[in-house]
C-alpha cells in the first residue's frame, strides 16, 4: 500500500507531537472521554452551533456535534481546543483573546498551550497532506491514540493481501512499547507499514529514524519519506501468538535519542 506510514516527532518537554498518517478517527476512538465544548481556532463559521458573545470565537457545543464535526472527511484543517464551560470564555482578558488568535494563525502558543480559565486539555491543529500537530496536557493520553492508529494501519494492510480472507484481530499493544516509541520520535520516527515484512504469520514493520529531524514534513514523493533514514528496527506482531514485540539496534541510535532511553 501506497503511503501507509506513521510519522511521529514528540517534544514531551511541551506536551506536543507533530504526526502524520493518524487521522482524526484515530484521535475520536483513542480518547477515554471526548470533550464537552471545544473553540474552532480558525473561526469555521460554518461548522459551528455556537458563537461566544464575549470573544467572538465560533464554538461547537455537545458531544455528539464534536464527534460528527470530528468525523467528518469533508471538513479539512480542522484546528480547535477544548473548553470545560461556556461561562469560562466571558473571563478571558483581551491578551488571553489575543493569545488564542495567534495559537490558530500561526500553529504554536504565544506562552502555554493550556489555560488555566478554560482547562483544556488538548489543542488539535490540522494542515493539508494529512498533518497533524497536538498538544495533550496529560500525554499520555495520546499512547492509546497511537495504538489505535497502529493497530489501524496494520489491519488496513492486513485486509488488503488477497491470501488473508478473515480479518485481523489484534491484542492490545504493550504500555512499553508504546512509550519507547514515542521516546524515538524526539529525532523523528516513522512505522513503516509499507515496506511490512509478512513471513511464517508474523509481522515486522521496519522502524526508520530521521537523519535530519529539521527537515520533517518537507515531503514531496514517496522516496521524500524515506530518504535520510536509518533503519533501527521491526515493531512485530506474532498472529499464532497474538504478541507485539519491539526490537531496536541500540548501535545505530543517536546519541541524543540514546541518552534519552537511558
Amino acid at each position: 500500500m501506497r503511503d501507509n506510514f506513521i510519522y511521529i516527532n514528540a517534544n514531551l518537554l511541551r506536551n506536543m507531537v507533530n504526526t502524520h498518517g493518524i487521522s482524526s478517527d484515530d484521535f475520536v476512538n483513542g480518547l477515554d472521554r471526548l470533550p464537552q465544548n471545544i473553540i474552532l481556532l480558525n473561526d469555521d463559521r460554518v461548522n459551528a452551533n455556537n458563537v461566544n458573545a464575549h470573544t467572538k470565537f465560533s464554538v461547537i457545543n455537545g458531544k455528539d456535534s464534536i464527534q460528527k464535526f470530528l468525523l467528518d472527511k469533508q471538513i479539512v484543517n480542522k484546528k480547535f481546543m477544548d473548553f470545560e464551560r461556556n461561562y469560562d470564555l466571558n473571563l478571558l482578558l483581551n491578551t488571553e483573546i489575543a493569545s488564542l488568535l495567534y495559537f490558530g494563525h500561526m500553529g504554536s502558543p504565544m506562552n502555554n498551550p493550556f489555560s488555566s480559565k478554560l482547562q483544556n486539555k488538548y489543542v488539535y491543529l490540522a494542515y493539508k497532506n494529512n498533518l497533524l500537530t497536538t498538544y495533550y496536557r496529560d500525554f499520555s493520553d495520546f499512547n492509546h491514540i497511537l495504538e489505535i492508529s497502529i493497530k489501524r494501519h496494520l489491519r488496513d494492510l492486513h485486509s488488503s493481501r488477497r491470501m488473508f480472507k478473515r480479518p485481523l484481530s489484534l491484542k492490545t499493544i504493550p504500555i512499553d512499547i508504546l512509550k519507547l516509541l514515542i521516546k524515538l520520535s524526539s529525532e523523528g520516527l516513522i512505522i513503516n507499514f509499507d515496506a511490512v515484512l509478512g513471513r511464517r504469520r508474523l509481522y515486522r514493520i521496519p522502524l526508520l529514524l530521521e537523519n535530519k529531524p529539521q527537515n520533517h514534513y518537507v515531503w514531496h514523493t514517496q522516496s521524500d519519506i524515506y530518504s535520510n533514514t536509518i533503519n533501527i528496527g521491526y515493531l512485530k506482531y506474532d498472529i499464532v501468538k497474538s504478541t507485539w514485540n519491539i526490537d531496536v539496534n541500540s548501535k545505530l541510535l543517536p546519541k541524543e535519542v540514546d541518552e534519552l532511553l537511558n
